[in-house]
């Protein structure tokens, strides 16, 4: 028998059921919970004033330096924007995941599989010579390549034409 989110136990315990726990979650947050060391997203950070957020000297601007924070080398987001870019090739969305792709270049530079499905993207695109070019790159990365040939093959046939 369920009462208000509570689950009597046939030996008259009583326990929380998934819905009490989903609903005593919900009223649960980072800064009612006590919880130390919870970590906040960018969203929640507070914003600097406009006279913190320039530098006279270098004269950047709060959102350029955001980019520049955007852009430091972070493998597991790169892995998830390589995941998400080929969702949207599967899709035939290249254009999107051309973005995700370079995305993931800017934020691991020594990661081969975004530059390779690069190539792709682009011969997809018929864009041959820059398909070619991300290629030569992902070898160039990635010398010992288990698909070395087959990337040269590509090369090769793509620079015929």
């Amino acid at each position: 028998m369920i009462t208000n989110g509570i689950a009597r136990h046939p030996a008259g315990r009583r326990h929380l059921n998934v819905l009490g726990l989903i609903l005593l979650g919900a009223f649960l947050t980072p800064s009612s919970s006590g919880v130390s060391g919870f970590s906040q997203s960018k969203q929640q950070q507070p914003k600097q004033s406009p006279s913190q957020s320039q530098s006279p000297a270098s004269g950047q601007s709060a959102a350029n330096s955001e980019k520049q924070q955007d852009h430091r080398w972070d493998p597991f987001n790169a892995e998830q924007d390589v995941e998400v870019g080929t969702f949207y090739m599967r899709k035939g969305d290249y254009d999107a995941a051309v973005s995700r792709f370079e995305h993931a270049i800017t934020l691991n530079p020594k990661y081969a599989k975004p530059r390779y499905l690069l190539g792709e993207c682009y011969e997809r695109k018929d864009d041959k010579q820059t398909a070619v070019k991300y290629y030569k790159e992902y070898l160039q990365v990635f010398p010992d390549a288990p698909d070395r040939k087959k990337v040269e093959k590509k090369i090769e046939k793509l620079s015929k034409v």
